[in-house]
């Protein structure tokens, strides 16, 4: 008999994934950021639609609390959710997703911050700005 009376614990395996302060691979940080640009072409194009709206707004709101956790500039971020707004006020009015020239710009250039701001930040970093937009979004 053993002279250790109690029983063994079961061992549990541990999922295996990069630590949260790695960067994801080059290919998962640049789908990351396609999805918006693509779905900002469409809406260039005047194909867009309701979901690529919110796809855009989704972006540009976690580049935003990105920026403000981390003390960076926000002002292009701002101008380009302004933008948006105008595209939903847009909707509303005429029956279709449509946006002006400016607007175009404006949130070509959010997006492109929000991609620097992304490349500048550790995955963690992001990480929050994403829980942080997703578990506020509704309120």
């Amino acid at each position: 008999m053993p002279s250790n009376k109690k029983p063994r614990k079961k061992s549990t395996i541990k999922p295996r994934s990069l630590p949260i302060t790695i960067r994801h691979s080059e290919e998962a940080e640049t789908a990351l950021q396609l999805a918006p640009h693509a779905e900002l072409l469409k809406f260039r194009e005047g194909i867009g639609d309701e979901q690529g709206w919110h796809t855009l707004v989704a972006r540009l709101n976690v580049g935003l609390v990105a920026a403000w956790q981390n003390n960076q500039p926000n002002e292009d971020i701002k101008k380009g959710l302004n933008a948006m707004l105008k595209v939903q006020e847009r909707h509303g009015r005429t029956g279709k997703w449509g946006v002006s020239g400016n607007d175009l710009a404006e949130i070509g250039e959010a997006l492109v911050q929000t991609d620097n701001l992304q490349l500048s930040l550790t995955r963690k970093q992001f990480a929050l700005a994403i829980r942080y937009v997703f578990e506020n979004a509704a309120r």
